[in-house]
């Protein structure tokens, strides 16, 4: 057997995970009363899968920020998933931590961040915080504490950086959130670095106490691991959503849903995966939600015939107005009237941040022939 490790919630130890046998087993402790998973109540059985449980595997790097932890570590241990959720366990996204709970509290300044002259800052941060950031996403990216003098605390945040083969990720990211945001979505706050190499994100899975709040991702939710989260549709996402959060905010929620899906149509994101939409709730599973909008950026200016990523209704495609009809009527019950609002609002925000746009304010030709290029990719209705 290799190493057994302890499974907290926040900072209660409430079982362990082990791999044997070619198995992962995850066992509850006695008595204990928080759930791992909405998908794994508690049970004196063992969970056992061939593959590492959805809900462990969730944040686990990838990309960039997994080759930097195993070319840290290679030489010392084998980097399996249960060494490197040893690793990196006490710094997971949410509220789900392994082996130990470590608080840190980081020197940084988030204006620091954003103003930084250094011309490989990215890099020098990705040295530093690579081994306490369990997150997912091939994107590179960090989480890190900076203290906020707007609020003078020090608040959590994920700082996104891009490669070469995407040019202007950030920029690309920040004007699509812009463009949710003006849709009346719910989003994390988000900034970017006056260089334009940065894209930082407030984190949301983080109580006003200071605790963690449960996350779980629409792979954990629907039993797939991470390597299927193309897989599924957004109608699978909807009766998640009817089954799990809370009935007072579940036409919202599924209101949501739907005017993100307009959205993803409209700002040309082909990559509006499973992992890209997940529920939050407390302890006592009575107050769950949907989670911010994050994770939005317009493919299409890479890979010209991009796809969405999910289906709806038969298909993957850029769809037709009948299927957001049928979708929404169907699948998110909005009426007539909600439906009509839902598709103004939507079209109505890409104008305003088109306008955004057209007032930012650079003398960079090749940003502003990307802005030019973005703005063309996106479209102002879905016919």
């Amino acid at each position: 057997m290799r190493d057994n490790l302890k499974v907290y919630n926040n900072k209660t130890h409430n079982g362990h995970l082990s791999f044997e046998d070619d198995k992962y087993i995850f066992n509850y402790i006695q008595n204990a009363k928080d759930l791992v998973s909405l998908t794994m109540p508690t049970r004196s059985a063992s969970w056992i899968d061939k593959k590492l449980h959805p809900i462990f595997q969730m944040n686990m790097p990838e990309g960039a920020l997994k080759d930097t932890i195993k070319n840290h570590f290679s030489k010392i241990q084998t980097m399996d998933d249960i060494n490197l959720l040893k690793l990196i366990g006490p710094y997971m996204l949410g509220r789900v931590k392994f082996e130990k709970i470590i608080d840190t509290k980081d020197s940084l300044e988030l204006d620091d961040i954003l103003s930084s002259k250094k011309q490989n800052l990215f890099d020098e941060l990705m040295q530093r915080f690579a081994i306490r950031s369990g997150v997912s996403g091939v994107q590179p990216k960090l989480l890190l504490q900076a203290h906020d003098k707007t609020t003078m605390k020090f608040e959590y945040y994920i700082v996104k950086s891009w490669e070469q083969n995407y040019p202007n990720l950030a920029l690309n990211e920040y004007f699509c959130m812009k463009a949710i945001q003006n849709a009346n979505l719910p989003t994390p706050k988000f900034y970017i670095s006056d260089d334009l190499k940065m894209f930082v994100m407030k984190r949301f899975d983080i109580d006003t106490d200071g605790t963690y709040l449960g996350f779980e991702d629409m792979c954990v939710l629907t039993a797939r691991g991470t390597e299927q989260k193309y897989d599924g549709s957004y109608e699978e996402i909807a009766r998640v959503i009817k089954d799990i959060i809370s009935p007072e905010k579940r036409k919202e929620s599924l209101k949501i849903l739907f005017k993100v899906v307009v959205m993803n149509h409209l700002l040309g994101n082909g990559d509006g995966h499973l992992k890209n939409y997940g529920i939050l709730y407390k302890d006592d599973f009575t107050n769950s939600y949907l989670a911010p909008i994050y994770d939005v950026i317009t493919t299409t200016i890479y890979i010209k015939n991009d796809i969405p990523a999910l289906r709806l209704g038969d298909g993957k495609l850029w769809w037709k107005e009948k299927s957001y009809k049928t979708f929404a009527k169907l699948s998110c019950k909005l009426s007539n009237k909600e439906y009509e609002e839902a598709i103004l609002e939507c079209k109505e925000a890409i104008i305003k941040t088109k306008l955004e746009i057209d007032k930012y304010n650079t003398t960079d030709k090749n940003i502003q022939d990307f802005l030019q290029n973005l703005k063309m990719c996106w479209s102002e209705d879905i016919s």
